[in-house]
Parts: structure tokens; sequence; C-alpha cells
């Protein structure tokens, strides 16, 4: 028989499960009540609870579109019963003494998911009742959900999911959920995305939250369902590694009791050999359990190495479409050989040498003339594709900045491309001189700077270099886009000058309305993209015209006001900043093309 899917009114289905747990009940539904979001609908269904349960139904009955207390066969029973009264895209799974962490939880979900499309499930970290949290990888892969479930009180899951591949198994008593999962992403390759915005408080003493033996006994059911001829090697894996990582813990307790207990040297040192063995050999069966699953796994594995803090999702997102369009899906790997392997330059060379991946490719955020002379040239006569900040002609080469990274996106159309820029023209409250942020000054022009744009007044330091202001750490955690809104001036010269060479800080200086104090390779670092003469340019054989720009700027307001009303950018930005987005895309999708 073919289920219908009803007509979606809403974006989400709250469903609230409930059996004798009054207190718990009015906790959840309060939390639910108050949320500053309301595209959504709000279901309780409750199991004919003896105490006051139906009472605080009844009492918040006006905010509960559906509600029902009747008899029924479990918690997974119940749950159905909610999934077939539901209504939303996505259906959140919030039951009895589990709660919303704020009022603005929801808002801050659909605020930070707006824009994707593709997720069949949103899984966020889990906060606990006792205050701790659970965090969970953002890229979930097989082995991870089988060492440790989501939970469904953090999941968004679409509801359409359940009609095309099942409800929730009501035989089982308390694992129906991780079964659903694994079935979502082993069987049906559905997309989990893991958002930064934490859903809810987990209450520890629901039924599933105390290992019993039936418990244990109902997850190896579990993966005997979902894994059929893997399951006994999955369950040798589960066990093998709860037993090392028990094994891991003990040892490590154990050695702060000798600690305390001032045992002698040498028997601290066997202890820490002795974790340190452990630990390897779980990562080492780790990897050989991966390489196992894989030989059954259809997905196209990518891995990055080198790659410092670069987000990998901007280089996922154009090579998704070449995925769903063959019918392939992907999941990031650690331990062994991906059919695609990124590289950068925060690492040796030889990683990419000895890569047997049928596609690589090359990302700097660096240059490579002076710093990073081992990856000189861009890698371009090893990998299949690579991109950088230098003008080399190759065909397996783009010139793509750095910078496009932190403002941009592979998908953004012209308009977009148009209001991001356009976005850097908003105006602050400038209270304080001049800011320098740096870490170093590998070719002493940082300092030369500074001291004479401190002749005029102090410059604030708040990075490692020249320290001497904290507040960018203790008061904007680091969030230097939002410290730099309040400075008039920002020295961002470049650490090294190499041809093309034009890294974030220029554009973080703009976007916080600062005036950069600049030096560089060129007095127009970028062509056809920023206008120059929005830019104060440090030229160390004629420093006073610098010295004078920045004394009439800073002490005449019209002036000032005169010179930040100059367009940031060129008539030609647009088309420039799209051009070189759909290139980086073209080129990526063509890599992946080659390889499939």
């Amino acid at each position: 028989m073919i289920l219908e899917i009803q007509v979606l009114t809403m974006k989400l289905s709250i469903i609230t499960i409930n059996k004798n747990d009054a207190i718990g009940l009015e906790k959840t539904i309060e939390s639910v009540v108050d949320q500053t979001y309301n595209d959504f609908e709000y279901i309780v269904i409750d199991g004919s609870s003896t105490d006051d349960s139906v009472e605080i139904i009844k009492k918040y009955s006006t905010k509960i579109n559906y509600w029902v207390s009747e008899p029924d066969t479990g918690i997974y029973n119940a749950m159905n019963k909610g999934l077939r009264k539901a209504q939303g895209e996505y259906c959140l799974f919030l039951n009895s003494g589990d709660w919303l962490i704020s009022s603005t939880t929801l808002q801050d979900v659909f605020n930070e998911i707006g824009n994707i499309t593709t997720a069949d499930i949103f899984y966020s970290d889990l906060n606990i009742i006792d205050g701790g949290l659970i965090r969970y990888p953002d890229n979930l892969s097989i082995i991870h959900l089988i060492r440790r479930p989501i939970n469904h009180q953090n999941s968004l899951i679409k509801r359409s999911l359940f009609y095309e591949h099942g409800f929730y198994n009501e035989d089982l008593v308390i694992a129906s959920d991780w079964e659903f999962f694994l079935y979502e992403l082993w069987k049906y390759k559905s997309n989990f995305i893991h958002i930064k915005t934490c859903i809810s408080i987990f209450n520890l003493h629901g039924i599933g939250s105390n290992e019993t033996i039936e418990h244990y006994k109902e997850r190896l059911t579990v993966i005997q369902n979902v894994f059929n001829e893997l399951a006994e090697l999955i369950i040798e894996y589960r066990n093998y590694h709860d037993s090392v990582s028990y094994a891991i813990r003990n040892s490590y307790y154990y050695r702060r009791i000798v600690e305390n207990l001032k045992k002698t040297n040498l028997l601290l040192f066997f202890l820490g050999v002795l974790r340190r063995i452990l630990a390897l050999s779980l990562k080492i069966f780790t990897y050989c359990f991966e390489l196992m699953v894989s030989i059954f796994e259809k997905k196209i594995r990518i891995s990055f190495s080198n790659f410092g803090d670069v987000p990998y999702d901007f280089f996922i997102t154009p090579i998704c479409k070449v995925f769903e369009s063959c019918h392939y899906s992907y999941r990031i790997v650690k331990y062994y050989n991906p059919h695609i392997h990124f590289f950068s330059v925060f690492g040796g060379k030889n990683k990419v040498l000895k890569s047997k991946a049928q596609c690589k490719i090359f990302f700097t955020g660096k240059e490579t003339s002076h710093n990073y002379i081992e990856y000189k040239g861009n890698c371009t006569d090893i990998v299949s594709l690579s991109f950088g900040f230098d003008y080399i002609e190759a065909e397996n080469y783009l010139r793509f900045p750095l910078w496009l990274l932190y403002y941009f996106s592979p998908a953004n159309s012209k308009d977009e491309i148009e209001k991001i820029l356009n976005a850097f023209k908003k105006h602050y409250q400038k209270v304080k001189f001049c800011s320098l942020i740096a870490k170093h000054d590998p070719i002493g022009n940082r300092i030369k700077i500074y001291n004479e744009v401190s002749k005029i007044k102090a410059v604030d330091c708040p990075g490692q270099f020249l320290h001497n202001d904290d507040s960018l750490r203790k008061q904007y955690s680091n969030e230097k886009d939002v410290y730099l809104q309040q400075y008039i001036f920002n020295i961002c010269p470049e650490n090294s000058i190499s041809q093309g060479y034009v890294t974030e800080q220029l554009f973080q200086s703009l976007h916080s309305g600062c005036i950069p104090i600049y030096s560089g390779w060129s007095k127009n670092p970028e062509p056809d993209i920023l206008n120059p003469n929005i830019i104060l340019w440090y030229d160390e054989n004629d420093v006073n015209s610098l010295i004078d720009e920045i004394k009439k700027l800073y002490l005449n307001d019209k002036l000032y006001r005169l010179f930040m009303e100059q367009p940031y950018f060129c008539d030609t930005a647009v088309e420039k900043i799209y051009l070189m987005l759909q290139q980086f895309t073209d080129k990526m999708q063509y890599a992946i093309k080659e390889f499939l």
C-alpha cells in the first residue's frame, strides 16, 4: 500500500510524546510555546497518563495544534502516531522532559539553515541535563554512528523520509530511532548536515539512558537488521572499541591516582606508554574496520590533508551537483586512501606525492615563492587541479585568492554578490584611532608602519605581534571584523611581497569600515575589483606623504567623510567576482567528471 504524503503547510512539526510525566511535560511544552519562531505546529501524544499530564495539556491547549490521550504500545508507536498527524516539512521529536534551550532556539536554527536546500537530516551537538555537551562531527560517518548514535531530540528530520523509507520500527523498545538513522545513512544515502546551533537539553532519565542486557540485545538486533552480512564484523568492532576505550580511560584514572599517591616516576612512565599503545591499537583497528566497510559502502571518499582551517564546504559545494546528477553520495574520510584528495601547504609535500587518489586537488591561501618554497609552482605537475594566488599559465591551474572564501560562495548569483559588496558600506561609530592585528612581521614592514603611525597616536595591537591590547580575545571572542568596527584605520600590509598575493586582511578592514594602511605587490592589488583610491599606500621611500594623509583624515571630519564616501569597489567588481566563482566551479566539476 502506498502512503500519500500530506500537503506541506509549514516548515516544522514538533512532536512530544508523554506518559505519566506531568512535571517534565510542562517544562517541555513551555519551551515550545515560548519560541519567537512561529512557522511550526505542535503535536502532543499522551499514552493515557494517570497523573496530571492531561490537565497540563489542557492548560496549554490553545498553543497545541493537535493532542490526544489514549493507550499506545510503546514510545515508537506514540511517535508514529504523531508522524501521521504531522504536516511540516521537517519533524523534531522533543519528548516529555526534554526542552528547547532558549526562546530563540528555533529562530536561530532556521536562520542558520535558511539557505541549505539539500539536507535530509539536520543534527546538532547535544546538551545534557547536567550541563555536559556531546559533540558530533561535521561529517557523520557510518563508523561514528555505529559507535555513538545521534539523538532525535537534536535532529530535524525531513518528514518525507518516513513515507519513502518507513516509519519507526515498533518492535523495538529503545533503539528504533538509531536504526532509522543507520538505515538513512547506510542504505538510503540520505544527506546529514551538522549545524552549530544546539537544539535541546536532553533528559538523562529517559528509558534509553540506562543500559540493560535487554537494551544491549536490542542494539545487536538493530545491527543485524541494517548490516546483514557485515553484522558480525560490526559487533566485533563495537565490542573491541568499547573494551579498549574503557581500558584507556581506566589507565588514565589509575595514573592520576598513582600521581596523587606520589609513586615512582618509572611506574608513571610505563602507565603512560601502556595508554599510548592502547590508543594506537584502537586507531589501527578503526583504520582496518573502515577499510573493510568501504568495500561495501557505495560512496565517493573525499579526504583533506595539510588543510589548516580552510573551510571544507567551500570546495565540496560545487562537486555536490556533479554527484547528485550521477546519483553518487560522498563522505569525508581520514584513515585510508580516498577517491578525491584535497591538499594545502600546512604539512609536507610528500603526502601529495604518496597519495594514490584518482583525483588530487591543491589549494593554497599562502604564497609559495618565499615561505612555502616546497610548494613553489603550486603542484601543477602532480595534481589534477590547482588553485592559488600566483599568475601561472597552466591548463589545470586557476588563480583563486583566499579572500573569496571569506565572503562568497560558489553558488552566489550576481545579485547576491552585489548585495555582499554593498554590505561593505555599512557605517559604524568610530571611537578609536588605529589597530594592527598580526602574529609576526617576517619582512619588517609592519614595525616600520607601526612606528610611524604611533607618532600621531597610540596604535592598539591585540595580536601576538607588539601585543598591548587584550580586548579582541576577551571582549570580541577573536571576531576581527567586529573588533575593527570601532577603528578609523587598520594597519594591514602583506607579510610577503609576491605577485598576486592579496590576503583577507585588506578585505576585513574594508568590511569593518576601516581605512586600510597597506603595502603589497601592487598599489592596485585586485585590478577591476578593489578601488585603489580607498587604500592608504605605505611607501618606505615616501613615508611623510602617508603620515600627512592619515593626519588630515583623522583631524578633519569633513575630509574623512568624503574619503569614506568613495566606492570601495570598481564597477566591474560584481562581474569579475562572479566570473572567478564560475571558473572555480567549472574547473572543479570538470576535474571530478574526468575522475568519475
